[in-house]
């Protein structure tokens, strides 16, 4: 139940952020920050599922016709795995912290790939910052939910 349930945000976000955000000049990354947070605050047992399928349906959301989000969110679960024990994994540093690590690393790979385009630092910084501040919310909004309705089991650190 708990896929069903963070796959449904996990839509909510992409859509949120190709439709209303796609727009804003310093907009944060929704799916990404939901992501981070479902790696940090989840259990062990998952965090590439939950990384896959977050990707996934952003991909599917996304126009472009690459599956840049989910290899990215992959390898950022990945990359997360051996540093997990040093995360405070229930508070909202630890989630902000590797939204805006996941973010820079995710902006630096897209730039890498395709090009700057019209970004400058000030944005990515902004979007950086932005991202870091949603995983934080969408934290505190999902955090407190009794167990069957969250979209992550909880595993304290």
């Amino acid at each position: 139940m708990s896929y069903v349930i963070l796959g449904i945000i996990a839509l909510l976000a992409a859509l949120a952020q190709f439709s209303v955000l796609s727009g804003w000049r310093a907009a944060p990354d929704l799916p990404l920050a939901l992501a981070a947070w479902a790696m940090v605050d989840g259990t062990a047992r998952g965090v590439i599922w939950r990384a896959w399928l977050i990707g996934g349906i952003t991909d599917l959301v996304d126009p472009t016709p690459d599956v840049f989000a989910s290899v990215a969110y992959v390898l950022l679960a990945l990359a997360y795995l051996p540093i997990r024990n040093l995360v405070f994994r229930t508070r909202v540093a630890g989630w902000g912290v590797w939204a805006a690590i996941a973010c820079l690393l995710v902006q630096g790979t897209d730039r890498w790939l395709h090009g700057a385009g019209d970004s400058v630092w000030q944005t990515q910084c902004t979007t950086t910052g932005l991202t870091a501040l949603a995983a934080m919310g969408i934290g505190w909004l999902f955090g407190g939910l009794p167990g069957g309705l969250r979209p992550v089991a909880r595993e304290g650190a």
